[in-house]
């Protein structure tokens, strides 16, 4: 999580996505009914949220209409400083100007008052109309200092043909882009400084922009900077989210606020009950509803100041709203049934499962222990055995995640590796914590690291899965241990979110384990700075980089048909991005190409959010997550045109190629996924109708388990993906890893529950 990405956040008071269920009723859904007419666009309650008296909200509009409640109108005059605001030139001069002409009031039904109203700042030199054909920005006097910059663009009618762009002191707010019939608005809230005593919004690179609103707050203050759906926004999915990117200027979110502040709320003010969640670095709110929402009503997405920082601070209140779509499609050539398995106990923290040589289901947990089920013949779990040999030889609790059994294990000869971490408790955990140990004997007893030193994230970002590569004849690589090892950063540079602790050379990478090289009792120390000197370039190096800039996966899959796919979580909103130095480090020569041969690109702080991506993982090949370490620059895919790109960075100027070695990407999740748990699902022959599809865990905005099926060539075929599979959606608590029984189907769920700690297992029975 990170976005998170949205990708949990582990720890015993504050687990993957903070989650709560909000209490209310869900009005029925009109089934049976003709559904009511779509409205255009919702119409927001009268009451808005509260807001300090130190923040200024201006709505632009004709003199003539009326101004929404709280707001002080824009009518267009120009910038002045006995009223301290108005229009000026976007010209660099930034002459007064008088743009009242260029004022509008749409005056539709069900909009609300904000984006009924508009201005023009820029107009078609070959219209008509009585305008100011002047290309205009919009300034407001304050001190120097920073300050939290709401704008909003979009116009309600049925023009369609602007292209919105909106810039802050400078910084690009909304990059140019063109509205929809679904959705013809767009607001961003950056952090900017001004040092020229005013505060200036200009609409450069945009064409015909029109501006609604503009919210000026103290640069101190919390605030969310976006969400999906965005306000105004129709025809969005039934089954979906609502995900709301922050700036934090200070800590991250203080989890236990969520319950008090975020709410979604439908006909008649009724609350949706919903899980709500946070990401690892506690960067993002995701709100997912527990059942799917009415088709073609209107919505209202609220977080309150009640909303606080870690270090105490109120949150800038927020609201938006949006209408749904026609009623989501329901269905697949399979559907299951969940069976919450009783027998689970609620006080661990499931990470991970697994079904042993002996036909028992194996769970790890965020503490160490180890549970071992026996599964009936219906599939449900036994008392299960907790095994603790981890917690006992570590003097204490040890995160596993990577949970996985050699090949050559059998049921009286039990070998099982895992992954361990230093348990995240709220302070930045330490660096070069993680191991991977074996686990030995009847009962696990024997307890041998193999690795030690592995880096680590300040929070969640972690030595996560593990795995052995099957061939596809059905045998494994021998003495070969595939490990993925998280990043240090959101988007390759050091950042406040993650305690500003940089990239290291084995961070955002899949490792390989060579076991063949490690003398069992002498565990290899893979530390490579700040005092440690391994180095996975030497000759004969027992754990190498097999392909890197995989930003935070937690699970990873080698598909029948050869292919290795990895799920992994992107960056939230407010990561950095490094710039490329001049001259090169001497580490461009070890990159597989033997060198990097570009793109320039400048490093940005504050990026926008990033999806998660499916990659069909290839030795030697770069996925995205930048490192300087490795000589790694470029962000995801780049920006190579002005159209639509394979995982585009739209902070990037046009043009900006991706790495030379960029693997590129096999399947985009969208924002705040957290994609994590991966399985191919091959129960036996005439068992299953989802026979070598991929079903991948989504734990944050869809809480289900999305099917993926790859085609022939081993790419995602799109146009099959089952997103809304009868018994796979729904999951609560949030779902985070699975497993399949291979002789019946029977998958094994593990969830977490954010709001205790807790965890549960759920059976997920074919019917």
């Amino acid at each position: 999580m990170s976005k998170t990405s949205t990708r949990p956040l582990l720890s015993p008071s504050r687990l993957p996505v903070l989650g709560l269920v909000l209490t209310g009723l869900l009005a029925a859904c009109n089934s049976g009914s003709t559904p009511p007419t779509p409205p255009t666009t919702p119409t927001l309650p009268t009451t808005q949220p509260e807001v300090p008296a130190s923040v200024k909200q201006i709505n632009f509009q004709p003199a003539a209409s009326a101004t929404p409640a709280g707001y002080t109108a824009d009518t267009g005059a120009a910038y002045n400083d006995a009223t301290g605001y108005g229009w000026v030139t976007q010209a660099a001069a930034h002459t007064p100007l008088d743009v009242s002409a260029n004022a509008r009031d749409r005056a539709l039904a069900g909009v609300e008052a904000r984006l009924n109203t508009f201005i023009h700042m820029q107009y078609s030199a070959n219209s008509t109309d009585n305008a100011q054909r002047t290309p205009a920005a919009w300034e407001y006097k304050v001190a120097n200092g920073t300050y939290t910059v709401t704008v909003s663009t979009g116009d309600a009618s049925n023009s369609l043909d602007s292209t919105h762009a909106l810039n802050i002191e400078g910084e690009q707010a909304i990059a140019p882009y063109m509205p929809a019939d679904t959705n013809k608005f767009r607001s961003v809230t950056l952090r900017v400084p001004v040092t020229d005593g005013k505060l200036t919004v200009d609409a450069i690179g945009g064409t015909n922009t029109k501006i609604n609103y503009v919210v000026i707050a103290p640069g101190n203050l919390p605030s969310v900077r976006d969400t999906k759906p965005e306000n105004g926004q129709v025809n969005v999915d039934v089954n979906g989210g609502v995900t709301a990117d922050l700036n934090l200027p200070g800590q991250s979110i203080e989890d236990k606020t969520l319950a008090q502040a975020v709410s979604l709320t439908g006909p008649g003010g009724q609350v949706v009950p919903a899980i709500v969640n946070t990401s690892g670095g506690g960067d993002v709110v995701v709100l997912k509803p527990n059942a799917a929402l009415q088709p073609f009503t209107a919505y209202t997405f609220t977080i309150t100041s009640a909303l606080k920082d870690k270090s105490g601070n109120n949150f800038l209140p927020f609201r938006s709203s949006f209408v749904t779509g026609p009623a989501g499609a329901v269905g697949g050539p399979a559907a299951f049934e969940q069976i919450r398995q009783a027998t689970a106990p609620g006080r661990y923290a499931y990470t991970s499962v697994e079904i042993g040589p002996d036909n028992m289901l194996y769970a790890a947990t965020l503490t160490g222990e180890i549970l071992r089920f026996g599964m009936g013949v219906d599939g449900t779990l036994g008392t299960p055995q907790i095994l603790d040999s981890v917690p006992k030889a570590e003097g204490g609790p040890r995160t596993i995640i990577g949970l996985k059994f050699d090949p050559s294990s059998t049921a009286d000869n039990l070998k099982l590796w895992i992954t361990n971490n230093v348990v995240y408790v709220g302070q930045p955990a330490p660096e070069w914590t993680g191991k991977i140990t074996q686990l030995s004997g009847k009962n696990l007893e024997n307890v041998q690291d193999y690795v030690t030193g592995l880096p680590r994230s300040v929070r969640d970002h972690m030595t996560n899965s593990i795995s052995f590569k099957r061939n596809t004849d059905g045998t494994f690589e021998k003495g070969a241990l595939y490990v993925l090892q998280g990043s240090d950063s959101s988007t390759g540079k050091a950042d406040s979110q993650w305690g500003f602790r940089p990239e290291k050379l084995l961070t955002g990478a899949l490792l390989r384990v060579d076991l063949n090289k490690i003398t069992p009792g002498s565990p290899v120390n893979v530390q490579t700075s700040e005092g440690g000197t391994y180095n996975p370039y030497a000759p004969g190096a027992p754990v190498t980089l097999y392909a890197t800039g995989i930003r935070n996966a937690y699970d990873m899959v080698w598909h029948t048909n050869g292919n290795l796919y990895v799920p992994a979580n992107g960056g939230a909103a407010g990561g950095n991005t490094p710039s490329v130095p001049s001259p090169l480090p001497a580490s461009c020569a070890k990159r597989p190409d033997g060198g990097y041969s570009g793109p320039v690109v400048n490093g940005k702080d504050g990026m926008g959010t990033q999806s998660d991506f499916l990659f069909r993982v290839k030795q030697g090949k770069y996925y995205g997550h930048p490192n300087p370490e490795r000589c790694e620059w470029v962000l995801n895919g780049g920006n190579p045109t002005a159209g639509k790109d394979p995982a585009e960075v739209i902070d990037y100027p046009v043009g900006t190629q991706p790495d030379p070695n960029w693997g590129g990407i096999a399947y985009d999740f969208g924002e705040h996924a957290s994609a994590d748990g991966v399985i191919e699902e091959y129960s036996m022959p005439g068992n299953s109708l989802l026979k070598n599809r991929l079903l991948v865990v989504q734990y944050s905005v869809g809480k289900n388990i999305i099917v993926l099926k790859p085609g022939l060539d081993g790419n995602i075929v799109a146009s099959e993906t089952l997103n809304n599979v009868p018994g796979l959606t729904n999951f609560n608590p949030s779902p985070l890893d699975l497993t399949e029984d291979r002789s019946n189907g029977n998958l094994y769920v593990a969830q977490l529950d954010e709001t205790n700690g807790n965890g549960a297992i759920t059976l997920v029975r074919p019917k």
